[in-house]
């Protein structure tokens, strides 16, 4: 059996890694504890405090995006966190500009769509995740920021259980990126068995979307083609604009890419 290390270097796991975008000086501010600390403590001189006091949730406060502080579980951590540094660079790159409403598919604990809030890339902000742990640490950081009226989150199967009112302009994720395998083929944050996730985001997303609204999703060429995700997008009625090529902190191929369509 292949080691940890080999199984990642084989993944193309390396890309994952938060200093793979953020040089490694700004990792240990990001991530610095003593900031941290002390954004809980100016929020816990709120009103919150015996509510927190008297609450016994696992989520911890894991990173702070231009403030907004935000929580997850150790459980939960995968991609997000090192993508949710990556996609203000990206959409910059693909000429994206700020939206009115945004929406994260696969969100997690949502590091993409509220490092693009915290960044100004929008409004307002849709988040969904099929496990209900990653919906209730999206849940916390909207409550603990007291952003709940610009912030909505939503526990849904693929896109069954979002409002048919949602409309939106921006559409980003980092869905899973692997086609199951013998290591852990239960581990729907890393796999996609059969590419359905995939195959029923392409096929309803099209009723959500504003006009000329564009779908950004991050992949691993180790585990998917994106030839294969531009004939789902045609059969939802959807537009392939490009294939971005990832890169790291120093500009280098990191076996990411970008799926882009317009819808």
């Amino acid at each position: 059996m292949a080691s940890t290390e080999q199984e990642a270097r084989t993944r193309g796991l390396d890309a994952y890694r938060l200093d793979a975008y953020i040089p490694e000086r700004l990792v240990e501010e990001m991530c610095d504890g003593r900031m941290l600390g002390r954004l809980l403590v100016r929020k816990l001189g709120r009103r919150v405090v015996p509510r927190a006091l008297a609450r016994q949730d696992t989520e911890t406060i894991v990173t702070s995006f231009a403030g907004i502080a935000v929580f997850d579980r150790p459980d939960l951590h995968k991609g997000g966190l090192s993508f949710g540094q990556d996609f203000p660079r990206v959409l910059n790159e693909l000429g994206v500009s700020r939206v009115t409403r945004l929406f994260e598919y696969c969100a997690g604990p949502g590091y993409i769509g509220y490092s693009l809030l915290a960044n100004g890339w929008c409004e307002s902000l849709v988040l969904s995740d099929i496990s209900p742990a990653g919906v209730a640490a999206a849940r916390r950081t909207a409550a603990h920021n007291e952003i709940e009226d610009r912030v909505a989150v939503y526990e849904s199967d693929a896109l069954d259980q979002i409002p048919a009112e949602e409309r939106w302009d921006l559409v980003v994720s980092n869905p899973p990126h692997f086609l199951p395998d013998a290591t852990a083929p239960d581990d729907i944050q890393v796999f996609d068995e059969g590419w359905k996730v995939h195959a029923r985001f392409y096929e309803s997303v099209g009723r959500h979307m504003r006009p000329g609204g564009r779908v950004v999703m991050v992949e691993n060429s180790a585990g998917s083609d994106p030839r294969l995700f531009e004939q789902m997008i045609r059969d939802g009625g959807g537009r392939p604009l490009k294939v971005h090529e990832g890169t790291d902190v120093n500009g280098r191929p990191n076996g990411l890419y970008y799926q882009v369509s317009e819808w």
